[in-house]
């Protein structure tokens, strides 16, 4: 029984570190996406190009991006920026996000004081801009869960 115990602390422990490090690991990305918020200027800026393009393939799966072309202005000068706003292996997934930005509508970009060609569309304090440090985040509660879980086994 104490073997059972000891094998249980050390699952736990492993589990903990894990959620440690994938806790660690979100911060940066959390710390990039609330700087643009905080920092980059926003913007009005037109599509002049939405298509669907093929990156490569991953084994036998084609990936697919919603690539972007806009124009906006940073005081009289004019920007032009490419933009990923959406990438997946489903062709018709992104083919649906590239039709929400037809050529010619407008929408607001933030982009970056020290290199103005570089912009986001989308950005704002929802899922869908915090998505990766959330997924990471999850991660870590997932291996917090287990952790517990290991110790309550053990202890009981």
């Amino acid at each position: 029984m104490s073997e059972k115990r000891g094998l249980l602390r050390f699952i736990a422990a492993a589990n903990f570190i894990f959620a440690a490090l994938f806790l660690i690991f979100s911060l940066p990305f959390f710390w990039r996406q609330a700087n643009v918020l905080w920092h980059w200027p926003e913007t009005d800026a037109q599509v002049l190009r939405s298509e669907v393009v093929t990156v490569g393939a991953s084994g036998h799966e084609s990936l697919y991006r919603a690539k972007l072309q806009v124009l906006y202005s940073v005081g009289s000068q004019p920007v032009t920026s490419d933009l990923t706003s959406y990438e997946s292996t489903n062709y018709e997934a992104t083919l649906q996000r590239t039709q929400q930005f037809p050529v010619g509508s407008h929408h607001v970009v933030r982009y970056d004081p020290a290199n103005r060609s570089r912009a986001r569309i989308g950005a704002g304090w929802n899922l869908t801009f915090f998505a990766l440090p959330l997924i990471v985040s999850a991660m870590a509660v997932f291996f917090a869960f287990g952790a517990s879980v290991c110790l309550a086994i053990a202890k009981a």
